[in-house]
């Protein structure tokens, strides 16, 4: 072998090599054990929405993501990333009709363009749109932002508190009525963690007392039958009724007193009905139909039903990105049984709003 051809083989051989490198770091970049690597440390591993930089297919809707995360609360965020989920997946549906030489006119890409202007529109963020040089854009937005899309952090431990403090906080008041309602609302978590400190002493299973508030109304029913129950429990301090009393007496200050915070906060300007920016936007334009007073009131428990199967999707989707950033995976995988069940519950919410919303514009159209 003369030595220019083996230099030549030598050369190829480096060549080969190195191209190998290049694959293989192009094919673990995105693998499985690439994005382990990246939370190797447990302490890292994603644990909310924040943590997850590039969560979509679709370039455009990760840029938009990186904008919400800087901007909306983390209530907010969840349902703005399971709207965007359901948009991500009708975009990359769209982009394989569109290469199969159909929507010539580009009807179907007006449709979904305007749908995502609506999502940007619904959580403040349509001036990080593409083409917000558009002054009749800008003007939509406008009109659309009343300011209602806001929701406050976790402020409170018990559940149902924060969920009525995010209703305080959209319902118009001044600075300092704010703060005052806010000093109810800390006097009233006081009364519940004294509550739940006696429910403990009188209860063995203290992990589901602990739960015992953050349950729905319904659930009062079974305090109320624990602490009957208790009642036949011998106590070896001889103040085993006393505390049963005293229990029951706090129990009914409790819902009392929630009821009570209830009612002021239901006394804001702006108070809202719905926590869902689209269950608000359905309710508003019913309030302006000509719906009778029985008709409103059946109509709210619809969208009340409503609102509790989208927000059930929010969370499905948040477990979902999370449970596969966890397993180090960039996206939910399509066929799992996980994602073809939220896939069934995407269209019974769909389904849900369609009808609700038909059935309020025909009303509406009546005016």
């Amino acid at each position: 072998m003369t030595p220019s051809s083996a230099q030549f083989i030598l050369l190829v051989n480096l060549s080969l090599l190195l191209l190998s490198a290049r694959t293989d770091a192009g094919e673990n970049k995105y693998s499985a054990e690439a994005n382990k690597a990246k939370y190797a440390d447990s302490s890292q591993l994603p644990t909310s929405l924040r943590d997850l930089d590039k969560p979509f297919r679709m370039a455009k809707l990760n840029v938009l993501w990186v904008k919400a995360k800087n901007r909306l609360t983390d209530t907010k965020l969840q349902s703005i990333f399971s709207d965007l989920k359901i948009h991500d997946k009708e975009e990359l549906a769209y982009k394989h009709y569109k290469s199969d030489g159909k929507d010539p006119d580009g009807l179907e890409e007006a449709r979904l363009r305007q749908k995502l202007i609506g999502i940007m529109s619904t959580y403040d963020l349509l001036e990080h749109f593409v083409d917000t040089e558009d002054p009749k854009l800008l003007k939509m937005h406008k009109a659309l932002n009343d300011g209602s899309n806001y929701v406050a952090k976790d402020v409170f431990k018990d559940i149902r508190l924060n969920k009525l403090w995010s209703k305080a906080e959209m319902a118009g008041f001044t600075n300092e009525e704010l703060e005052t309602l806010k000093q109810e609302f800390h006097h009233h978590q006081e009364k519940v963690d004294e509550y739940m400190s006696l429910l403990k002493e009188q209860s063995k299973d203290s992990e589901k007392s602990e739960n015992t508030l953050h349950l729905k109304s319904e659930s009062w029913n079974e305090i109320e039958e624990r602490e009957e129950l208790s009642n036949d429990i011998p106590d070896q301090k001889l103040n085993h009724m006393e505390k049963a009393n005293l229990l029951r007496e706090k129990h009914l200050e409790l819902r009392n007193g929630f009821d009570r915070l209830d009612r002021l906060t239901a006394k804001g300007p702006n108070h809202k009905d719905f926590i869902e920016p689209k269950v608000q936007g359905l309710w508003k334009i019913a309030l302006e139909a000509k719906f009778s007073p029985e008709e409103l009131s059946s109509l709210k428990e619809e969208l009340l039903h409503y609102e509790s199967r989208l927000l059930k999707l929010r969370h499905l989707h948040t477990e979902g990105a999370l449970e596969a950033a966890q397993k180090g995976q960039l996206h939910d995988l399509e066929n799992s049984t996980a994602e073809q069940h939220i896939k069934k519950h995407v269209r019974t919410v769909q389904k849900l709003h369609a009808d609700l919303e038909t059935k309020i514009m025909q009303k509406h159209t009546e005016l």
